[in-house]
């Protein structure tokens, strides 16, 4: 397989919608895969104005983890571009939906994170992840915090602590 056709191998398997994968290093001392990916898109929308902008100002590269593959820690490369919104003279990066902001990794470490979290402990889900374990405590709380579901989102309480047979008896203990 050329590179090319590896690299689009990688993409898919990689399956972020948002971006495609443009190098691929793999460290087996390590176990580690180091995918670079670029957006695909190479216009931003101005999250001041909400204009579509297209004048690039320069790449900016972070360092993010996913989850693993093969067995191997996997973290991605993102170059991003920073734009330069012409009508109200700012500068923004894109957000992509796939990336958590300040956290280094994707939103989907972070939900299997927080999965291994509550079936076990914050210890081993961290030396799972080969993460320290303050900061996968620190991802944890986060992620939590950003997924609760507000209070518009729950139903009203129909009833309190009425068995439901008895319900079906109509026995007299239960309101009709």
């Amino acid at each position: 397989m050329d590179a090319s056709g590896r690299l689009s191998t990688v993409s898919a398997l990689l399956d972020l919608d948002e971006f495609e994968v443009v190098d691929l290093q793999q460290d087996r001392r390590v176990k580690q895969d180091v995918i670079t990916v670029i957006p695909k898109l190479d216009v931003g929308l101005c999250p001041h104005c909400q204009q579509v902008c297209d004048k690039r100002n320069q790449a900016r590269e972070s360092r993010v983890m996913d989850l693993p593959m093969g067995g191997y820690r996997t973290e991605l490369r993102v170059r991003a571009w920073q734009f330069h919104c012409v009508p109200c003279d700012k500068f923004f990066t894109p957000r992509f939906s796939a990336m958590v902001e300040r956290a280094h990794a994707t939103e989907r470490l972070l939900a299997r994170l927080a999965e291994l979290i509550k079936h076990g402990d914050v210890a081993n889900a961290a030396r799972f992840f080969g993460i320290p374990e303050k900061t996968a405590e620190k991802w944890y709380y986060e992620y939590v915090q950003r997924n609760q579901k507000s209070l518009s989102d729950l139903k009203p309480t129909r009833s309190l602590g009425i068995d439901e047979l008895s319900l079906k008896k109509s026995t007299g203990s239960s309101p009709a």
